[in-house]
């Protein structure tokens, strides 16, 4: 005996337009206004978003005279799927500003991992750490520029303190050379102001150092930026690393002296106990990663 199924054309058109009516509340424009079917109307409405992303990097290789270079379609293809998808507007156009980059012949930027991440942040996750991108970059030119004019500036004071350390150094030769031992309160003098002009130009090492530290140093996120799961989200990307950083309180701590034992000796210990209370604060900073995968997506200047 045979098994026949038997479905009504009629209840496979109502199951059609229920799914129809739940597609249109979710894009736009609306099926029915396409004429196509869903699978045709998602296929078409990705393409018109990768047309408008590859017409948007078209316009901006103009705008900065870029001479587009051949990718892996390892980085190309994943590029497209994901952009194909990207509603907003202004994420729109990062994928635009990143496609450019990837292509343009003077930088050596071919990382296939951006586009994966660029798909996964919502507009929330990634202007604002954009932002702390920019301020990064911005700290970090002022900080060079400071560093430049400071590096001329030490090259000058340094002369000029190890030209008096020289006249001090002759100095002291001469008063050793007298065998009058009057002159030592002269030459202790003149040793004292010898190690302020060495301590001077340790100064000047370590101004200098720390300005290269100032530099290096990863970019701070400023607390609350972020709700929990997006840190979480960020931390999985790769863009952003916690830090955590414990530290103790000093507290007084009281000695008993000690006592005679009554054999005529006293005691040379005393038992004590201990406490250590462990505080923590936690902060979060923007990875190497982060500075290169914002790089990627900041347009051209």
């Amino acid at each position: 005996m045979e098994n026949k199924f038997d479905i009504k054309s009629s209840t496979i058109e109502k199951g059609l337009e229920i799914a129809k009516s739940f597609v249109d509340k979710l894009v736009m424009p609306t099926v029915e206004e396409t004429g196509l079917l869903m699978k045709d109307h998602m296929t078409m409405w990705r393409f018109k978003n990768q047309i408008k992303m590859l017409n948007k990097a078209q316009e901006y290789c103009v705008k900065h005279q870029i001479s587009p270079k051949k990718i892996s379609l390892k980085v190309l293809a994943p590029l497209l799927e994901y952009s194909s998808l990207e509603e907003e507007e202004e994420m729109q156009d990062k994928w635009s500003i990143l496609l450019t980059n990837l292509i343009d012949s003077e930088q050596n930027i071919e990382n296939h991992v951006f586009p994966y991440i660029l798909s996964q942040l919502s507009k929330d996750e990634f202007f604002p750490l954009e932002q702390v991108f920019a301020n990064c970059t911005s700290r970090r030119y002022n900080l060079s520029f400071e560093l430049e004019k400071f590096k001329k500036e030490k090259i000058s004071n340094e002369k000029e303190i190890q030209e008096r350390i020289q006249v001090i150094q002759k100095e002291i030769e001469e008063f050793k050379k007298n065998e009058d031992k009057s002159w030592n309160t002269e030459i202790w003098k003149l040793e004292s102001k010898k190690r302020e002009l060495e301590r001077e130009i340790r100064n000047l090492e370590y101004q200098e150092h720390k300005i290269k530290y100032s530099i290096s140093r990863a970019e701070l996120i400023p607390e609350d930026l972020f709700r929990e799961f997006e840190n979480s989200n960020l931390i999985r990307l790769g863009l952003v690393k916690e830090i955590r950083e414990f530290y103790a309180e000093s507290q007084t701590l009281e000695i008993p002296i000690s006592k005679d034992d009554g054999y005529g000796y006293s005691s040379d210990y005393a038992n004590v106990d201990l406490q250590i209370d462990m505080e923590s604060t936690t902060e979060f900073v923007l990875t190497q990663l982060g500075e290169l995968f914002f790089k990627a997506c900041a347009e051209k200047h």
